[in-house]
């Protein structure tokens, strides 16, 4: 989809000198129509800060935004934290992270239904679970090295694994029995909580990961550098601009900052640890 241009009004100091499109990239971390809802005034308050009409470039998996960055066929990029340590050879640039209630960081929580008997991680041994996306941290690199701390590979110790392509997809899957227990994003279970107050007595949180850098906004290492310093300001100053606000509110986030690699770390240590690749 694109978003028409609808104020040119420059407030960056340093002002882009054209109006090309501004292709953005966003993963499916909800389903497609509602991630495409949440950015939609995302993509008014970067019209307005940075000078162009922006165009939301969706896809369903990881990999293929990852790939748009490499080839330059988005000029920045919303991805998850799996697919920024996974994509090592995408030549991909870290240039912001989501804050909120002052934490740059998040967890992969465990789900199960509140009405099923399982307690802990080592129950879900033989049953069905839901991972999101092949490089999801949250939906299957964390629960994929939970079953390796049980000496086991995912496809040994769960009876079936099944690819929902989205958090608020596992969510629902848990919810109407269709998997046993899922990974999902801990932004995005607030997120969804802070949306319908009664999921959080329908739901059960039975495992966590430890806290890892939170989903990356990212860009091509060789972006023109006014370009990146023109995105990267924009980000920072959301808070402090009432569309920006708005925005963030949507968004379920409280601001932008700069990014600390070493968050990342945790990541790299389980995809290490683990007999094969998620």
């Amino acid at each position: 989809m694109s978003i028409k241009p609808s104020d040119f009004t420059q407030t960056n100091p340093q002002p882009l000198n054209n109006k090309d499109v501004l292709r953005v990239g966003v993963s499916s971390v909800l389903s497609p129509r509602e991630t495409l809802d949440n950015y939609r005034v995302f993509a008014e308050y970067l019209e307005k800060k940075v000078g162009r009409p922006v165009e939301l470039v969706q896809r369903q998996s990881y990999k293929e935004i990852n790939e748009l960055v490499r080839d330059k066929g988005v000029d920045v990029a919303f991805i998850c934290s799996g697919a920024y340590v996974m994509g090592r050879e995408d030549n991909l640039e870290l240039l912001a992270v989501p804050e909120v209630k002052g934490k740059s960081t998040y967890q992969s929580y465990i789900v199960v239904n509140a009405n099923s008997k399982f307690k802990n991680f080592a129950d879900l041994k033989g049953q069905v679970f839901g991972f999101t996306d092949p490089i999801s941290f949250s939906g299957t690199i964390a629960p994929s090295y939970m079953a390796a701390q049980m000496q086991a590979q995912p496809s040994d110790f769960f009876g079936r694994v099944v690819y929902t392509y989205s958090h608020d997809n596992s969510i629902k899957a848990v919810l109407d029995n269709v998997v046993t227990a899922a990974g999902v994003d801990s932004l995005v279970y607030q997120f969804a909580v802070a949306k319908d107050a009664t999921l959080s007595s329908k739901l059960r949180i039975i495992a966590q990961s430890p806290e890892v850098g939170a989903p990356p906004v990212v860009v091509n290492r060789n972006l023109d550098s006014h370009l990146k310093t023109v995105l990267l300001e924009a980000l920072l100053q959301m808070d402090r601009d009432s569309l920006g606000k708005k925005a963030l509110a949507s968004l379920i986030y409280d601001r932008f900052v700069l990014p600390d690699d070493s968050t990342y770390n945790p990541i790299r240590a389980m995809v290490a640890a683990m007999p094969s690749k998620p």
